[in-house]
């Protein structure tokens, strides 16, 4: 597995030395800056000796692979520790400002045009990452349901208005494909960057640059690149429970998708184009809940049971609220098109509110009270690991 993706495998160890050093500090005390520095450069350079090595063909060097990548990680954090990045952050209060500003016009839009209550929390959540509006009541709903990731900005959304905009550009151009990426950078500046987001930007980014040059490109390799640039730009965006929470969607989505979907006949699938769409949100709403479940028990401490039924209801309703979204917007010099568009928007949002409300109050809606320790994270994903692997055999050998 490790000589198969050595770059997952030290990415993963840079992320663990990172949450090593936030919970223990021992570096503190005994290293200056310098010596970080040259530590830094001593381990990279062994890192990138280990990688190019065919294969890593033995243990010791798996080991040694692993373990200087957590002593990277902790390195990276100490020197960010050290270094105080609050000097000459003027621009970057100016740029915060301008996005509050853009973020409150768009929401004087929303409200002008009669959005108001639990609607306008949704569609201010779901389309400026604006989370202000949103009560407790409305929140466990959408948590019990298992489909709090929609009122978070994340890949699902800025995939969205990444098609929107590709139809609107053409997919013929260079230059409108680099005008659309561009586009989605200025909308997650917009919305705050929230580090969900800016996962997502950064993985758009590097699959429109792998098909502009024409190579192909492995979806996993591409998550494993963009957690390693965050984690070296930022290290602390390891601790972020929502970093957290998208890498371990995503991540789950790429293994454990293609082995559900292997469950179903292929001649089954061809010949029910419908069932193979419905079976493929369900597949990707299982992936994605069995890849952050143990996280969400240990953070929240419940677990949702209907987030089949959600997932089915909220994907689709979700993605025509983010089409209106976008047309509220390009309708501003049309007041009154743009009236009718945010009261339909609305409509969308109050539907979504009262069936995910109902499915929260199912019986059985969400187990509560489960609360894993670190230890039972780690031993959770372990064997969810190895039953992914048997699955994978079983399904090869059949």
């Amino acid at each position: 597995m490790v000589k198969e993706r050595p770059a997952l495998f030290y990415t993963l160890a840079l992320a663990t030395g990172v949450l090593l050093y936030s919970k223990w500090h021992f570096l503190v005390g005994f290293l200056d800056l310098l010596t970080i520095a040259v530590a830094t450069v001593v381990v990279v350079s062994a890192i990138c000796c280990f990688v190019i090595k065919a294969g890593l063909r033995n243990a010791s060097i798996t080991v040694a692979m692993m373990l200087s990548g957590m002593l990277c990680g902790a390195v990276l954090y100490a020197v960010h520790d050290r270094i105080d990045f609050s000097a000459g952050n003027e621009w970057k209060t100016n740029i915060a400002n301008g996005a509050a500003a853009v973020r409150e016009k768009v929401t004087d839009i929303y409200i002008a045009n009669g959005l108001e209550g639990d609607e306008l929390a949704v569609v201010s959540a779901m389309t400026l990452g604006d989370k202000r509006h949103i009560d407790r009541n409305l929140r466990n709903d959408y948590s019990k349901a298992g489909v709090a990731h929609v009122l978070a900005l994340s890949g699902t959304h800025l995939a969205i208005l990444y098609f929107i905009l590709m139809l609107i550009a053409g997919k013929g151009s260079v230059a409108a494909r680099f005008v659309v990426v561009g586009t989605i950078w200025g909308y997650v500046v917009i919305v705050g960057m929230p580090v969900s987001a800016v996962r997502a930007a950064m993985m758009l980014t590097m699959f429109t640059l792998a098909d502009v040059m024409r190579r192909g490109y492995d979806r996993m390799d591409v998550l494993v690149t963009t957690v390693a640039v965050m984690i070296l730009v930022e290290p602390r965006v390891v601790l972020d429970v929502g970093f957290q929470l998208s890498v371990m969607s995503v991540g789950a989505i790429i293994v454990i998708c293609p082995l559900l979907n292997g469950l179903l006949p292929y001649d089954f699938l061809t010949r029910h184009r419908r069932l193979s769409k419905i079976w493929g949100m369900v597949s990707v709403g299982i992936a994605a809940q069995i890849g952050t479940a143990p996280l969400v028990a240990y953070y929240f401490g419940t677990l949702p049971c209907w987030f089949v039924v959600s997932n089915l209801v909220a994907v689709p309703l979700t993605t025509v609220l983010l089409y209106g979204a976008v047309a509220v917007v390009a309708l501003w010099h049309l007041p009154l098109l743009q009236l009718w568009m945010v009261k339909a928007v609305g409509g969308i949002a109050w539907l979504l509110n009262v069936v995910l409300g109902y499915i929260a109050n199912l019986p059985l809606a969400a187990i509560e009270g489960v609360r894993l320790s670190e230890l039972q994270v780690v031993i959770s994903y372990i064997m969810i690991a190895v039953s992914l692997k048997i699955i994978a055999y079983i399904q090869v050998k059949t």
